[in-house]
Formats: structure tokens, C-alpha cells, sequence
């Protein structure tokens, strides 16, 4: 489905108030507003300097293609950027990660939106077949929330990289990896009357980065021997979830509120070693879900104006307020570095 530019609006608690407004003019510094304290604290405080400054790009395009949890944040910076830069056409086909990569390996996009990273197999596929140079930032953080019936009394998920939440540790050294998965509520939950429930699983499809994610916090670095029940959109899957009594999934925050569930928190010990895939330059927890940008530029790492300029749109204070507007979380003013650097950007620390 491809998604018209247009105006949009939503509200998240701790967002700016405007005063006098935003200067839209084109070729003028693009200001944060003056900001008016709110009760809870302000992730983009610490972003205030970092105001999108527009260049003349002339005539052009930005297509962006892929994940569905992206939508909403995309159609935000299209229409900022549409606003800054009347003469680059903005498009949105949305879809899933596995869409949105199809779409930037087959030239119909110029940026994949992906709630997944980018494969070692998809990188070399692409190094392989492709003649420009690949590069993935992240864009924003989206906190995932596990789910399961509100009647389970289980309060948390012990987890940790080596054994997810399926395969709690054992001091038992002659046990193997499968006699220690999990299968039925007891032992999760530690109620003995929970041990005839048996644990399923609801999920998104496998082309979803929330499906990518939810594999891995399952079982760790091992596979998932539990049958997964997939899902259209996460409102099916809360629903499902709501609905049976030994239900548990893995949906964005604002689906953990869905009326008839029990949101539980992940339990991470404080020694637990770094993620192989972590982010560069963040250190938050796995239940923060990376949204990724996956864009081609030449070799010499020079892109077309109308994309660099997009891409700066994103990663300044304007395309973090954006992301905001979604109920997603800003990157943090380190992250925006890193992610600069991914690109080949110098700029003031």
C-alpha cells in the first residue's frame, strides 16, 4: 500500500509545546520550539541543538519501502521533509522488512525500512550482486512488551542471551539444552497448578521484524522447538493473547495496553553479555527494538541530494520530534553520532 503525503498529527506526553511555531521556509535553520516543562521527562531534551538545517536539493524523489511498524514514523518524515523540499516527491510503500529489503535490492526504493537488521547473508547477497556500497542506520528504538493471559501469575521472564526466556538456567550439569525448554507454564511461573497448561506461543509472520526479534528472546542461541501461531497484525495477535489461557506474544508497547492481557517485564541479569548485534553506540536493553534504515549509496559514499538531505531530516531534531509523534523512542544524542559516522558524516560533538 503506498502512502499519500499529507498532514498528520498525534501527542505523546512529554513532547515540546509550540509557541510560535516551526520556520518552514526553505534554505532557513529548522528551530526546536520553546519548550514548556512537562510532568514526565523529555527524551529529546538533550537533542535541542540539533536543528535540521535544509540545502537546496532541486528537483527529485525519496521512495521508502518496508516495515508496517515504521508506517506511521516514514509518513511524519515525508511530510516534514515534503514541507522543507515542495519539489522531492515523498513515497511510502508499506508492507514488511522482507518487503522493504526486496524493494531496495531490486531498485524500487531508495530506503528499506526495517524493523529487523540486515542478515550477513542478505550483506553478502547485496555485496555480491549489487554495484553500490549498503549502509544500515538506526532511525528510532520501539520497545517491545511480552504479553500473556491476565489469569497467568507470572510477574517477569528471566532472560539472557545464552537461553532466552524458553530455557531458564539449571544447576543441573548433566542437563541438556532440550530437557531444559520450557513447555508448560509451571515452569515459568512456578505454580504447580499452572503445569498441565501448556505454553503457546502467538506471533507475527516471518517476514516481520517483530517475528525476528521474538525468535530470538525466546530461545536464545538455540532454536524454538514450540509451535508458533502467526498473526496478521499485533491488534490479532493481543487479541489471541487475550483469549487463551496459556497465551503469550511479543507486541509493540502501545498493543501491551490491548484490554484482557497482563504485560510482563523481562528480568536481565546485570552480568549478561552484550548482544552480538547490538547497536553501535547504544546500550539499551533487548526489549528496545532497533528500526533500521537501509540505504544504497555509490562507493564513494556520495548520495543523491534529495537523500542526504532526507537522511539528515531523520537523524536531527525535526526527525526525532517525528518519530515521537509515533509513540516510538528517539535515538539519543550519542546514538545520532554513531549513526553519522555509519554514514561518513563529521560533525560536532
Amino acid at each position: 500500500m503506498k502512502t499519500v503525503v499529507g498532514p498528520l498529527c498525534a501527542a505523546v506526553s512529554w513532547l515540546f509545546v509550540a509557541g510560535s511555531g516551526i520556520g518552514m521556509a526553505q534554505g532557513q535553520a529548522v528551530d526546536p520550539p520553546a519548550a514548556v516543562p512537562v510532568a514526565n521527562a523529555n527524551p529529546l531534551a538533550d537533542l535541542l541543538t540539533m536543528a535540521y538545517h535544509p540545502k537546496g536539493t532541486g528537483p527529485g524523489a525519496v521512495r521508502l519501502a518496508g516495515s508496517s511498524t515504521m508506517q506511521q514514523a516514514a509518513a511524519h518524515w515525508a511530510h516534514g521533509f515534503h514541507r522543507l523540499h515542495p519539489d522531492v516527491e515523498c513515497s511510502i510503500e508499506s508492507g514488511s522488512s522482507e518487503g522493504g529489503w526486496k524493494s531496495l535490492v531490486e531498485g524500487k526504493a531508495d530506503i528499506a525500512l526495517m524493523s529487523r537488521p540486515v542478515t550477513e547473508a542478505e550483506k553478502a547477497e547485496w555485496e555480491k550482486q549489487n554495484a553500490k556500497k549498503l549502509v544500515v542506520v538506526v532511525a528510532a528504538f520501539d520497545r517491545l512488551v511480552w504479553i500473556v493471559h491476565p489469569s497467568n501469575p507470572i510477574t517477569e521472564l528471566p532472560w539472557s542471551p545464552e537461553t532466552g526466556i524458553l530455557r531458564p538456567a539449571s544447576q543441573d550439569a548433566t542437563a541438556t539444552a532440550d530437557s531444559l525448554a520450557a513447555t508448560h507454564w509451571d515452569r515459568l511461573n512456578g505454580s504447580d497448578a499452572w503445569k498441565d497448561v501448556a505454553i503457546h506461543v502467538h506471533g507475527r509472520g516471518l517476514g516481520s521484524g517483530t517475528r525476528w526479534h521474538m525468535d530470538r528472546l525466546l530461545a536464545g542461541a538455540t532454536s524454538c522447538q514450540l509451535a508458533i501461531a502467526e498473526h496478521k497484525t499485533e491488534a490479532e495477535l493481543a487479541e489471541a493473547v487475550a483469549a487463551d489461557k496459556g497465551g503469550l506474544g511479543l507486541v509493540g508497547d502501545e498493543h501491551a495496553h490491548w484490554p484482557g492481557v497482563k504485560r510482563l517485564p523481562l528480568l536481565i541479569p546485570a552480568n549478561a553479555a552484550p548482544l552480538a548485534d547490538a547497536v553501535v553506540g547504544s546500550d539499551r536493553t533487548p526489549d528496545c527494538r532497533p528500526l533500521f534504515l537501509a540505504v544504497a549509496v555509490p562507493k564513494d559514499g556520495s548520495m543523491p541530494p534529495q537523500l542526504q538531505e532526507f537522511m539528515e531530516y531523520v537523524l536531527s531534531y525535526s526527525g526525532q520530534l517525528d518519530v515521537a509523534k509515533d509513540g516510538l523512542l528517539p535515538l539519543a544524542r550519542s546514538e545520532i553520532h554513531a549513526q553519522k559516522d555509519l554514514l561518513g558524516w563529521s560533525m560536532a560533538r
